[in-house]
């Protein structure tokens, strides 16, 4: 596939929840996934029928046939829409990636699967979350208040450095906290592809964020 159309499609596969990367030609999911996530991704590719093999390292695409059509199914797919599982997926020889993690994927709302990786890598762990399919807001639940104070330090310097479409808070809640987003008009409407640009917005920010604290 040429470089051009593997943008496109790593761009489609990471607002869809799995963060991936380019390397040696290949798609290579992020070390926080575990083996049940590459195969939630490779099912993916296969069901809507794109010619792929697994590398060394990730996924190696051999067509260089995308449309727009392609990339927003890939985008927007659930676990329901799979009309199945491949039973046997080769896991790349190279890959490393995260015993520990059983959060699946495609049983995320599509709308805010991407940031729900980003928060949990980052160490924010996630309870409950939904994109509000259109009608209510999105949310991202968590039970301990201990890290809202950073939670709202990252949203404020993400805030200074990107345009948003909502505007993104935390919310206190008996239990725990929500980091949710609101209107800026009451009349505007919920829109879930602008919630998931936010959301990629916010996960690449976050992502900076916590690689520079580290260094």
């Amino acid at each position: 596939m040429n470089k051009r159309n593997l943008l496109e499609l790593r761009d489609s596969i990471r607002r869809r929840g799995f963060w991936v990367d380019i390397l040696d030609s290949e798609l290579v999911l992020d070390s926080w996934y575990s083996k049940s996530n590459f195969e939630e991704l490779v099912s993916l590719l296969n069901h809507l029928q794109l010619s792929i093999e697994v590398g060394e390292k990730g996924i190696r695409v051999n067509s260089d046939s995308l449309t727009s059509n392609l990339l927003k199914q890939i985008e927007t797919t659930s676990k329901e829409d799979m009309m199945h599982n491949d039973p046997t997926i080769l896991i790349p020889a190279l890959w490393k990636y995260n015993e520990r993690n059983d959060l699946s994927i495609l049983d995320l709302d599509y709308g805010i699967a991407i940031l729900v990786f980003a928060l949990n890598k980052i160490g924010f762990q996630t309870s409950m979350s939904c994109d509000g399919h259109g009608r209510i807001e999105p949310n991202m639940w968590f039970n301990h208040q201990q890290y809202i104070e950073e939670m709202s330090n990252l949203l404020f310097v993400t805030s200074k450095e990107n345009s948003f479409a909502y505007d993104w808070e935390v919310k206190n809640e008996r239990v725990g906290f929500t980091l949710t987003a609101r209107k800026r008009l009451a009349k505007d409407n919920w829109d879930v592809c602008k919630i998931q640009d936010d959301v990629l917005a916010l996960t690449k920010s976050f992502l900076k964020l916590r690689e520079t604290s580290m260094n």
